[in-house]
């Protein structure tokens, strides 16, 4: 049952990305698809996390700070791989994302007395490896998936985010001794709901109404997969499988799940100099991740 958490917690994540990355294509031509797709989405983690506290609610004041700085890079995370994914690749705004884990490794070493191991040396310097691969145009950049500034901002801001959420959250449950889980959660995605509902009110609602009709469902499932996830995931830390072995597995099962169905179904066409890039990217997730 253990794997079965496992291959459950990979197939979630995996598909928040994917389901992102179907909802803009299908769309692509619509007025702000991204506002629509990120209201929806947080409003169904919002009600399972609020779901959740209410089932055995604990507070304390203390704990809302964390609340608000999560729920503020859960919105910046969130908004840079929906964005990340409209303008460009599905597979380099996964691993930029997924290549966070860099951001959580340094900050272990100033806050978390972390221990700086030749494993994590060459994760560090393999992500530098996997951005620079992934990241270079060459010759021929026109044949290729658009490596663009305005991609390359959006996907560093669901890199900081993401980073932002890992940090924070650890850094919470360290100072709570693991209390008060479900109150960062619920407060956090209230804060997130704020900002899109905000993103909402601003954004072109022309075609809100077709969207709504033809492809509300995609968001509400991605919301529920980042639900299951959760599930999946909290289950996995009490089940008889070393860490060491579940968190380099979701990420990178995840990271390869996605290049394999953005190969075959979205069809990117990558250089091969960043398949490679990835592949090293996955290798330093894994190793980060230990």
């Amino acid at each position: 049952m253990p794997y079965l958490y496992l291959v459950g917690a990979v197939l979630t994540m995996s598909s928040m990305n994917l389901l992102s990355g179907f909802f803009n294509r299908k769309n692509n031509e619509k007025k702000d698809p991204v506002a629509l797709y990120n209201l929806i989405y947080i409003l169904i983690v919002f009600a399972a996390w609020t779901i959740k506290f209410l089932l055995k609610p604990d507070f304390d004041a203390g704990v809302l700070w964390y609340s608000m700085a999560f729920g503020i890079s859960f919105a910046l995370a969130t908004i840079g791989m929906t964005m990340g994914m409209k303008l460009g690749s599905v597979t380099l705004t996964s691993l930029m994302i997924q290549l966070s884990t860099i951001m959580a490794t340094i900050w272990g070493f100033f806050f978390w007395n972390a221990k700086f191991t030749l494993l994590v040396a060459l994760g560090l310097a393999l992500v530098v490896v996997s951005m620079w691969l992934c990241l270079y145009k060459g010759k021929e950049a026109d044949k290729g998936v658009p490596i663009t500034w305005k991609w390359f901002i959006f996907a560093m801001m669901g890199f900081l985010g993401n980073a932002g959420c890992t940090i924070i959250q650890r850094s919470q449950q360290i100072a709570y001794s693991g209390k008060y889980g479900d109150m960062l959660m619920m407060f956090a995605m209230t804060v997130a709901v704020a900002i899109f509902v905000f993103q909402y009110v601003r954004s072109d609602k022309t075609d809100t109404s077709t969207m709504l009709k033809t492809s509300s469902w995609i968001p509400a499932l991605s919301g529920l997969s980042n639900v299951a996830m959760n599930v999946f995931v909290m289950l996995l830390a009490t089940a008889p499988i070393s860490s060491s072995i579940v968190y380099p597995v979701i990420a990178v099962g995840g990271l390869a799940t996605v290049s394999l169905f953005s190969l075959f179904v979205f069809k990117e066409k990558l250089f091969w100099w960043q398949w490679l890039g990835i592949v090293v990217g996955a290798v330093a997730v894994a190793l980060l991740s230990l």
